[in-house]
């Protein structure tokens, strides 16, 4: 229930219960002074001022029933009824009856509202003012014979009624003010358990972005090393390939043909970790070729299956850092590399990956599919934030995707789109423009480049 409607719920069974009170005790005083009084008495009978308490009592069962706004309205209906009957019976300037009218007023705001309040204001003095006059100027008699033996029984009975309602008004301020201090406190105490539990996330949060800056660190550091052991490794096999060059056995030359395609991937996978070069027209299909290589070890190792599906004729050329784009390729072969990792080697499904490339008119579509573990919904719509990954520390830090996200959509101003259900694998499809000259200065202000279609 409402904590209003029960508040005044609450003060309506006070105000029946004092009713019953004091028309019992007013009943009692009737029937004494009629007893007294005999053949002489001219007040209220005792039989209809009986029907009074039955009556009250017949309200505080309803209200107890939870028809508590029902009996409110009697309450205050049976009183200015009573009251306004005795205004006109014995006079408008009789102090029981104003009396009895402020205390109406009382009880109707308090159990009804301040509207309601006013309503009964504004009833009592269109009832009043004109009773008044019509009493003043002689159109309407008052009786005057009244017995007043009663008047300060009444009175006493009416002023404990009126304290008791300026005490359950006084209570429910009091109980107010103890509900507010009772909030403010507990709110408090949650702000400051807020601030704590703030304080320790943020610590929380803290450390766990120091440790993925020290795992880039260390990442940028091993890139630096690497940089210089693949520049002492090409320095040797280019010395190697200088003196099997002029060499005519077989057995030589085989060993040189293998000697330079261990020099192109050394330098493949020394552009892709240096991460830098200046823009240049390079075949797409020569690209995942070399990605495909530095991914082969970790495929074998899982033995994971990469086929590469495309038209061996065609030459879909790009102008742009090659680096970026393999840097896309391998993200996405190790992503649907590793969704085998946790399928068993006896599982019926065959661990391969499909990868193709193909162009229409100025657009190429490059797309990745494999037959891994998947990915549930909410995976998915979390899949290119920053930093969230479902791996272990030990096998990412959660920027792969990410970052091929930010090159696909800034550098190739292309899309990436993915999708996956739990247990049937992912594919993802990236597609994007064909460029065959560099972005010229409007274009960097926004402008689209220029677009050739490709040749093949």
């Amino acid at each position: 229930m409402d904590e209003d409607l029960q508040r005044r719920k609450n003060i309506l069974n006070i105000i029946l219960i004092g009713s019953i009170g004091m028309l019992t005790i007013l009943d009692a005083f009737v029937l004494f002074h009629s007893l007294e009084s005999g053949a002489a008495y001219r007040g209220i009978s005792f039989e209809l001022f009986s029907v009074l308490p039955a009556f009250f009592i017949f309200l505080y069962v309803l209200s107890r029933r939870g028809y508590s706004d029902l009996a409110s309205y009697f309450v205050i209906g049976i009183y200015l009824v009573s009251d306004s009957y005795a205004v006109y019976r014995w006079g408008v300037m009789m102090p029981i009856t104003l009396i009895a009218y402020a205390l109406i007023i009382v009880m109707a705001t308090i159990l009804r509202g301040t509207r309601f309040g006013f309503l009964v204001t504004g009833v009592i003095a269109a009832f009043i003012v004109p009773v008044w006059y019509a009493q003043f100027h002689g159109m309407l008699t008052v009786q005057v014979q009244r017995e007043q033996n009663t008047d300060a029984v009444v009175f006493s009975v009416l002023y404990f009624l009126i304290m008791t309602v300026a005490w359950l008004y006084d209570r429910e301020i009091q109980g107010s003010l103890r509900r507010a201090r009772g909030s403010e406190k507990a709110l408090k105490e949650e702000r400051d358990l807020l601030e704590v539990k703030v304080e320790e996330r943020t610590d929380e949060l803290r450390r766990t972005q120091l440790e993925k800056v020290q795992q880039l660190n260390r990442l940028a550091e091993l890139g630096q090393l690497s940089s210089g052991l693949f520049h002492d490794l090409l320095n040797l096999l280019n010395a190697l390939s200088l003196r099997t060059d002029d060499v005519a056995d077989p057995s030589l030359a085989n060993a040189f043909d293998t000697t330079k395609q261990i020099e192109e991937f050394m330098q493949a996978v020394r552009k892709q970790i240096g991460g830098s070069g200046s823009p240049e027209s390079f075949s797409l299909i020569r690209g995942i070729d070399q990605a495909i290589q530095l991914v082969n070890y970790k495929a074998n190792k899982e033995h994971v299956r990469i086929l590469f599906q495309h038209d061996p004729h065609a030459n879909i050329t790009y102008y742009g850092a090659p680096f970026k784009f393999q840097e896309i390729v391998i993200n996405l072969l190790l992503n649907a590399i590793e969704s085998y990792e946790g399928i068993p080697r006896s599982d019926t499904r065959a661990r391969k990956i499909d990868i193709s490339i193909e162009r229409r008119d100025a657009i190429a579509t490059l797309r990745v599919t494999d037959d891994g573990c998947g990915m549930t919904p909410g995976v998915r719509a979390r899949l290119f934030e920053p930093f969230f990954t479902t791996k272990g520390a030990s096998k990412g830090i959660g920027i792969g995707l990410a970052t091929i996200k930010k090159i696909i959509e800034e550098d190739l101003s292309g899309t990436i789109t993915v999708q996956s259900e739990p247990g049937d694998g992912s594919s993802f499809t990236v597609t994007f423009p064909i460029r065959h000259e560099p972005i010229s200065g409007s274009d960097r202000a926004g402008n689209r480049p220029h677009q050739e279609p490709a040749i093949p």
